[in-house]
């Protein structure tokens, strides 16, 4: 909140999946901006499934971002996104997204010494499963000339900003564990006629070293079911099976994103 433009225009939902040792600061508690879901981490089952908890938490505010912890941001990072989204919708795009990789930091203690200073788009990195469920991000070429967010292929839920009515059109699906939450909502907001693009400025970063917390499948056994049970939805999901409160969207088909992206969402298998 330090950093924004607006910061009394920030409505502020946290999914605190925690034990009952842990405890949040103070300044927190009494923020009345900020409203905490407080969640037993024995409880909890990953982390999409946390995004669909706090997207229910919409309540009509224009725009909606999505965001993961362990994330600094620029000053004026609110304000950066609000006018990029208002410069797409300038030139006549409909329903853009601004999403993408932020660039990271190595270590929440010497921060902000020790981080990437530029942009980054995403990239497939591989299949798992033959699945596409794997990406990464590479500095965007040339980005101190642009003028305007570029075109993006994919998103990433870790940091996605839009008007909020995706929140409406595009629910999160609780039932994808991990891998695969980008692409399968990507796939779903494509289908319904939104257009994705990174953001062409430096708007955040984020720590991505998961040695300096404890990820979910660290303390919860039953993670490889979930994770398996996860990989045979999104199996079904490419192959065009429609999920009820999560069905792929009617402006678009699924074989209209591979194209657009330029690569098969199942590796080895015939069209």
């Amino acid at each position: 909140m330090t950093n924004a433009h607006s910061r009394t225009r920030l409505d502020i939902s946290i999914c605190w999946q925690h034990i009952n040792s842990e405890k949040l600061p103070g300044w927190i508690l009494r923020n009345k901006q900020i409203q905490i879901i407080n969640i037993d981490a024995e409880k909890s089952k990953g982390a999409n499934w946390a995004r669909s908890i706090i997207q229910k938490e919409w309540n009509q505010q224009p725009y909606t971002f999505l965001v993961d912890s362990h994330t600094r941001f620029v000053r004026n990072w609110d304000k950066i996104l609000v006018d990029m989204i208002l410069i797409l919708k300038k030139d006549k795009v409909k329903k853009p997204i601004v999403s993408g990789y932020p660039p990271y930091f190595w270590d929440p203690l010497s921060y902000p010494r020790n981080r990437l200073n530029y942009p980054l788009k995403m990239y497939p990195l591989g299949y798992e499963n033959n699945l596409l469920t794997k990406f990464n991000g590479l500095p965007l070429p040339l980005y101190k000339w642009l003028k305007k967010p570029i075109k993006a292929e994919f998103i990433a839920l870790g940091f996605l900003f839009a008007e909020g009515k995706f929140n409406l059109e595009i629910p999160f699906d609780p039932n994808i564990y991990f891998f695969g939450d980008d692409i399968t909502t990507g796939l779903r907001a494509y289908s319904h006629g939104y257009n994705f693009f990174h953001p062409h400025r430096l708007v955040a970063w984020h720590l991505y070293d998961r040695k300096t917390r404890v990820p979910h499948w660290d303390d919860h056994e039953n993670w490889r079911s979930m994770n398996k049970k996860s990989y045979d939805r999104i199996y079904r999901i490419f192959k065009g099976e429609s999920f009820r409160g999560f069905a792929v969207g009617k402006e678009r088909t699924i074989s209209d994103y591979e194209r657009y992206i330029n690569y098969k969402l199942i590796a080895n298998e015939a069209s």
